[in-house]
């Protein structure tokens, strides 16, 4: 198993991290109940992927350098889980990510294509019910990937799957008693896929989300 490798490149993230962390302690006003009970989530994201270094480039790929970068993407996530009043809950969840690759550091040259994620995961989420408008959350999931890549030089794709991490975090805003916004941070991380003929790559990113959230 792979744990993510968390560099200087990362800071921006842990600011956005440190901000969430501290609306979680901004002082309490009197909470409402937690819904119970089943729900439905559907949330955008915009995706910004870490910098990878490719290993066991193929021969074929000539001029493909070991430090590629992707574009930002655009992704979703879609969850159904169930609300226990102690203020845990529990989900399923799809996702799809995705990027260009962009040139690598180490060269003008790059790779002409892109990397797509597709992800199912179960998440542990805690609620913070320490306000009336909105409540902090911060979860846990793992679970499987399925990766693809595509190289339009070599006119094929490969794919591989692994298995998926990510913490997510956020606030949930509550507009009617079924029907709340989700505002959210997520970081995702995979371990190392394999595409067979190509190269052996990395897969992380960070995630600033937004969306809706049903209760039945």
């Amino acid at each position: 198993m792979e744990y993510p490798n968390f560099k200087s490149r990362q800071k921006p993230a842990f600011y956005t991290i440190l901000v969430f962390v501290m609306s979680f302690l901004l002082g309490a006003l009197p909470a409402n109940a937690i819904t119970e009970g089943p729900y439905f989530t559907l949330t955008g994201s915009i995706d910004m992927f870490e910098d990878m270094t490719l290993t066991n480039i193929d021969s074929g790929l000539g001029g493909v350098q070991s430090n590629m970068g992707r574009e930002i993407g655009l992704g979703f996530n879609h969850s159904i889980g169930y609300q226990f009043r102690n203020s845990f809950s529990t989900e399923l969840e799809f996702s799809y990510k995705g990027g260009d690759f962009t040139p690598g550091k180490e060269s003008s040259g790059g790779l002409d294509g892109d990397m797509t994620t597709k992800s199912f995961l179960i998440n542990g989420i805690y609620s913070f019910n320490i306000r009336e408008f909105y409540t902090p959350y911060i979860g846990y999931g793992i679970g499987l990937a399925s990766h693809e890549a595509t190289n339009n030089n070599a006119k094929g794709d490969r794919s591989d799957g692994t298995l998926a991490y990510q913490l997510k975090m956020g606030v949930d805003m509550e507009f009617f008693r079924k029907l709340s916004l989700l505002l959210g941070y997520r970081y995702f991380t995979t371990d190392n896929p394999d595409f067979t003929g190509f190269f052996t790559a990395e897969s992380s990113s960070h995630s600033i989300e937004a969306g809706v959230k049903f209760h039945f």
